[in-house]
């Protein structure tokens, strides 16, 4: 398999009719037919049966399954179409799986630097309005606030 291969996850509903046997040899039919494309299988979820939002099909139940697999870009459409082909199938959704590149996290609290000196945090430098402590100036006392209060709304 080539390295240019992506990363897809195939989302899909069951009818409610089949049999756990079936619901079971439904996902190894899944499994085989990405072997056959020349794919590998990264996980492959039971499916569960679970209550729809709304009905597919005049169903109000479905088996939900999921997996996720590895595939050649240009076989895909193949796949989807072969995927389309069994009746079983009430709906499904192929996505790839886009994985997040990150840079890594560099702690700036008291880090050193390449040229070994200590970063100046800015955490330290901003003050928590929350947490600070009025100074004694700004402090009010009950009776000048009933005062004020009484100007603003003038009683």
């Amino acid at each position: 398999m080539d390295s240019d291969a992506k990363n897809y996850e195939a989302a899909y509903l069951l009818s409610p009719a089949l049999a756990e046997t079936e619901v079971l040899a439904y996902v190894g039919k899944l499994s085989g037919l990405i072997d056959e494309l020349g794919g590998t299988i990264r996980r492959a979820e039971q499916p569960r049966k679970q209550k729809l939002a709304y009905q597919i099909k005049k169903q109000g139940n479905a088996y939900f399954g999921c997996t996720t697999f590895r595939l050649q870009p240009g076989r895909i459409a193949e796949f989807e179409k072969k995927f389309k082909g069994h009746g079983e199938t009430l709906r499904f959704l192929i996505l790839e799986e886009e994985i997040e590149k990150r840079k890594p996290f560099i702690r700036s609290i008291g880090a050193r630097t390449s040229f070994g000196s200590t970063a100046k945090s800015p955490v330290r430098e901003m003050r928590d309005p929350v947490r600070q402590i009025p100074s004694e100036d700004t402090r009010l006392d009950l009776e000048a606030l009933d005062k004020k209060l009484e100007e603003i709304l003038g009683r």
